[in-house]
């Protein structure tokens, strides 16, 4: 038997990228063009949701919003920032042998903006069905050919770790994003560098 290869997949915004802010304020704008005015800690619980799930909760009916949404968060895209040791937490994950794949809500045409060295993105361009459906996942893992027992999964809401949880993945839970707690994970870390530890202890590497 051949050494297991081993995979772990991000979710992008307000996991690795600190953009739940800017996310905020580019929905807040975009609903309030098509005459929606919702309380901003609402747009914020429903962060990291496909953006058509997103509107509906609010009542609103027009899918064109979602485009808006892009074009206003488009001009905040050069503010937002990588969370702190998120590089080097990638390249001690590689180092360690591991695949890493980025799974979003977002769209493809603002993640293609973005510089970012892994080995697989997928995006609510790329399948049906959007998180937490598992389908993402499955095509994340099948992207990097691991096996679902051999994957983490970190995010910061539960919507990212439902679908772990279902595939039978491990799931990271990381405070700094839009929840400060998560109904679904199997470790929480605070600082996406933590997640080095998680993945030796569940690993036994």
């Amino acid at each position: 038997m051949g050494i297991p290869t081993y995979g772990i997949i991000f979710d992008l915004d307000g996991t690795i990228w600190d953009s739940v802010e800017y996310r905020i304020k580019a929905w807040k704008q975009a609903l309030h063009d098509y005459g929606i005015d919702t309380d901003p800690e609402i747009i914020r619980l429903l962060i990291g949701y496909p953006g058509t799930m997103l509107i509906k909760a609010v009542n609103g009916r027009d899918p064109n919003i979602e485009k808006s949404e892009e074009e206003y968060f488009g001009n905040y895209i050069n503010y937002v920032k990588f969370f702190p040791d998120v590089d080097k937490t990638f390249k001690e994950l590689k180092n360690m042998g591991f695949k890493i794949a980025i799974v979003t809500s977002s769209r493809r045409a603002m993640v293609s903006r973005l510089k970012i060295n892994v080995d697989a993105i997928v995006t609510m361009d790329d399948v049906k069905n959007g998180k937490p459906d598992v389908e993402p996942y499955l095509k994340a893992l099948e992207i990097m050919n691991v096996g679902a027992n051999n994957a983490v999964a970190v995010g910061d809401i539960d919507n990212d770790l439902i679908p772990a949880k279902r595939l039978g993945m491990t799931a990271v839970f990381v405070t700094h994003g839009a929840k400060k707690d998560a109904d679904h994970k199997d470790f929480s870390i605070v600082n996406i560098y933590d997640v080095i530890n998680v993945v030796k202890k569940r690993f036994n590497l």
